[in-house]
């Protein structure tokens, strides 16, 4: 397992919530299967991979990815709501302000709503990739706005891995925030060894989850490339130039 260190500040009350909310579900989820997926993941592989040239995001939520297997028996809910989170739908969490969403893999490559011990939860394709894999564990500091830290350990994907759930993302939703991500996490791989990583398989992958990954990758490459007025928070440019150097052939 590759281990990392992160130390950060909130900047805000909403930063707080945040981090707040993270630090509850990586202790609630410490000796489970699961990981931190979604916007926190790639705020703490910036952290603890930092470039010059990512463009900082913050996140008001914390998402989860939890097998189906441990979805299914309810434990994770028992220990949010012991926790004093209520839930709000079947997969999210609130707490005074701080937000939990919980996601499971999607069993056809899409999006989309199942149930799972009576419960709902939105699935996502990439995420037994996710689980599958050895994490990256990143023992995390934060200072929050009244002083005070918050230390805790947290579970995400190898960085090559958090590329194929944000290209996925992207894909579904087409969202301004998933290219910033995208753009992020490809400038760690373009900075960083692939041993420092956790590996890099998208340069060669033409099947499952990382070919498809791959495949859309290129049709981002391709419309950023012919949308040459579409102004976007990442220099498109450079977004553009990252997937050809990193994932040849895909576009």
């Amino acid at each position: 397992m590759i281990e990392a260190n992160a130390s950060t500040v909130s900047t805000s009350a909403a930063d707080d919530l945040a981090f707040r909310a993270l630090a509850d579900v990586c202790s609630i989820t410490r000796e489970l299967d699961a990981r931190i997926v979604g916007g926190q993941m790639v705020g703490l592989l910036l952290t603890a991979f930092p470039t010059p040239n990512a463009i900082p995001r913050r996140t008001a939520d914390a998402d989860a990815a939890l097998s189906t297997q441990l979805a299914s028996t309810g434990d994770v809910h028992r220990r949010l709501t012991d926790a004093g989170y209520e839930a709000t739908s079947g997969n999210s969490y609130s707490k005074s302000g701080q937000r939990i969403d919980l996601l499971v893999p999607s069993n056809d490559g899409s999006f989309h709503s199942t149930e799972l011990g009576g419960r709902a939860f939105d699935s996502a394709p990439g995420l037994s990739l996710a689980l599958a894999a050895e994490p990256i564990a990143i023992s995390v500091d934060v200072t929050l706005t009244d002083g005070s830290t918050a230390e805790f350990i947290a579970r995400v994907p190898p960085v090559e891995i958090a590329v194929i759930l944000k290209a996925n993302s992207y894909g579904s939703r087409l969202a301004e925030r998933d290219l910033t991500d995208l753009h992020n996490l490809l400038w760690i791989a373009q900075s960083y060894g692939t041993a420092e990583i956790g590996g890099w398989q998208l340069d060669s992958a033409t099947a499952g989850a990382r070919g498809d990954a791959r495949r859309t990758l290129g049709d981002i490459s391709t419309l950023l490339s012919r949308s040459r007025g579409r102004r976007t928070e990442a220099p498109r440019e450079a977004l553009v130039a990252l997937i050809r150097t990193l994932v040849p052939s895909a576009h």
